[in-house]
């Protein structure tokens, strides 16, 4: 007697067709997302400018600061004036800028000559954009709030 014998083919993978229309829809699905993440990707560097730039700038205004007290703590009637001639002689750097100003009855900031008020500017240039460049910037306002050096010795 004989035994037939029957092959059963198993359909135990993917078929050709299955494989492309996968690829296919992948390929679709990558190029949608590249579109909305690309430009979140291209921006991402800026921030790290930002913060670069920002720390720089924080460090140089933390030195006029300490030169401030160092010179409001030994002579008290100069401080302000000695800020000034070391900004003009560029010991802070081209991006600070200071300035004498008053304040009117309502508060708001004018322009004078010499003053008790120094409005001390400092500006970093975050991202390379031209649209961007030049907004950040810090400001303090020093006061010259002591006259004489036997004052009492501000320590920071």
């Amino acid at each position: 007697m004989k035994h037939s014998k029957s092959i059963s083919i198993d359909s135990n993978g993917f078929t050709l067709v299955e494989i492309i229309v996968t690829l296919v829809a992948a390929g679709i699905l990558g190029v949608i997302f590249t579109q909305f993440m690309g430009t979140a990707l291209d921006a991402s560097w800026n921030t790290v400018e930002i913060v670069r730039d920002e720390a720089g700038g924080e460090g140089v205004m933390e030195q006029i600061i300490a030169e401030y007290v160092e010179e409001m703590n030994s002579d008290p009637g100069n401080a302000l004036g000695t800020l000034v001639t070391n900004n003009t002689n560029g010991n802070y750097g081209p991006n600070v800028t200071m300035t004498y100003i008053d304040f009117d009855g309502a508060g708001n900031e004018i322009a004078s000559g010499l003053s008790d008020n120094l409005k001390v500017v400092i500006r970093f240039s975050g991202p390379a954009s031209p649209a961007i460049t030049g907004r950040y910037s810090l400001t303090t306002i020093l006061t010259n709030s002591r006259r004489e050096a036997d004052d009492q010795i501000v320590i920071y």
